[in-house]
């Protein structure tokens, strides 16, 4: 099937309202624009280059946590989350109590994403309906959505945007056609007997999937933690370094407007060009923070291992802010096992030479920044 020929499916009518019944996308596809061909192959060449430059970087799943937290938060953030890279970072109790659902929504979308990852790595899992479920239950758990059935296909009607199905912005299918969409969409992901690249077929996976909104609530994060597991189990990851969160949160309104021109004008190719043009700004984007970062931690560690007195504690301090540039003194004694009194003294050497700063200006329960480390991932 040609992109440009797609009708993207049909309205059901139901009781003072129309569903939307997404096509089947089980198919080989091709098509006739040449700009897909040109964002393809930029697209495999950036991406090339960042597995080329992650397998060369010891220590790379340090920075790879950084990358999984700026995901989650941008992720997040996109579907109404409102707090700050640094916040999440915080133990739950440090967050102000306003924004400790949203603190505790981010922290599961790390353990949901880290959870798929060492699913597909690890255990050799398949990207299949039942790791979505998994990973849905692991997004929900404890938080906002966790009465909504986590890690089960909805049995009930949802709807996106207006305060009922009539007055929404859309209306996915109703759930007795789940099924067999979430069937087809299965299908689609494990066809090795037709021809279509991989960030291709993620493309249209992530579309389907959110036009089918399988889920009562978290089917945008669960959509978008989809897109780099495809990838990482498909071989064109070799490492977990690839999220593309950040890219759709800064072009949140073109995001949502490609989706929905796919429903209303059976805009595929649209889509594509938008997914394929991302995929190549977040693959340049990750390759230049993970270059950054390993500049920056081989500067910071030199000026430190030039301070006067003891360096070890100080190097093992310093090592943890690498790991998450927000730390309490208390955490840092507890992950170290060091003493508070040796934890602070570091800290406050670090502090004296610009290496961290403390952001509370608190004598007590004071949080202390690696900003510099931090403002790389957040660029």
């Amino acid at each position: 099937m040609f992109i440009e020929d797609y009708r993207a499916g049909a309205y059901e009518t139901q009781t003072g309202f129309k569903s939307f019944i997404p096509s089947p996308i089980n198919s080989s596809w091709e098509w006739r624009n040449t700009r897909i061909n040109t964002l393809l192959e930029k697209a495999n060449m950036e991406l090339g280059s960042l597995n080329a430059y992650a397998e060369l970087i010891p220590n790379i799943d340090i920075y790879i946590r950084m990358h999984i937290h700026v995901e989650a938060n941008k992720s997040s953030k996109i579907e109404g989350t409102k707090t700050t890279i640094e916040e999440d970072m915080l133990p739950l109790m440090e967050v102000d109590p306003e924004k400790r659902d949203d603190v505790q929504e981010v922290q599961n979308y790390i353990a949901a994403l880290q959870y798929g990852v060492e699913r597909i790595t690890k255990d050799g899992f398949p990207v299949s309906s039942r790791l979505i479920r998994e990973i849905h239950r692991c997004l929900m758990n404890g938080v906002r959505g966790e009465f909504k059935t986590p890690g089960e296909f909805r049995l009930s009607q949802n709807w996106i945007g207006g305060s009922m199905p009539s007055k929404a912005s859309y209306v996915p299918p109703a759930h007795i056609h789940i099924p067999q969409l979430m069937s087809d969409l299965e299908q689609f992901i494990h066809n090795d007997s037709i021809d279509v690249p991989m960030l291709v077929k993620a493309a249209l996976v992530h579309y389907q999937f959110e036009s089918i909104h399988p889920f009562l609530d978290g089917n945008g994060r669960t959509g978008r933690i989809l897109i780099p597991l495809m990838l990482l189990h498909e071989g064109l990851l070799k490492k977990p370094c690839f999220y593309i969160s950040e890219y759709f949160d800064l072009h949140r309104t073109e995001y949502y407007d490609a989706l929905n021109r796919v429903r209303t004008h059976n805009d595929l190719l649209g889509w594509l060009l938008f997914f394929l043009e991302a995929s190549v700004s977040t693959a340049e984007e990750a390759r230049k923070k993970f270059s950054n970062a390993v500049a920056f931690v081989g500067e910071t560690s030199r000026i430190a291992r030039q301070l006067s007195g003891k360096t070890d504690n100080l190097m093992r301090v310093l090592d943890v802010f690498f790991e998450k540039p927000v730390q309490t003194a208390i955490q840092l004694a507890s992950t170290l096992e060091l003493s508070t009194q040796t934890v602070n003294r570091a800290l406050n050497q670090l502090i004296q030479e610009n290496l961290i700063e403390e952001k509370t200006g608190n004598a007590r329960n004071r949080v202390f920044v690696c900003k510099g480390y931090l403002d790389i991932f957040q660029a």
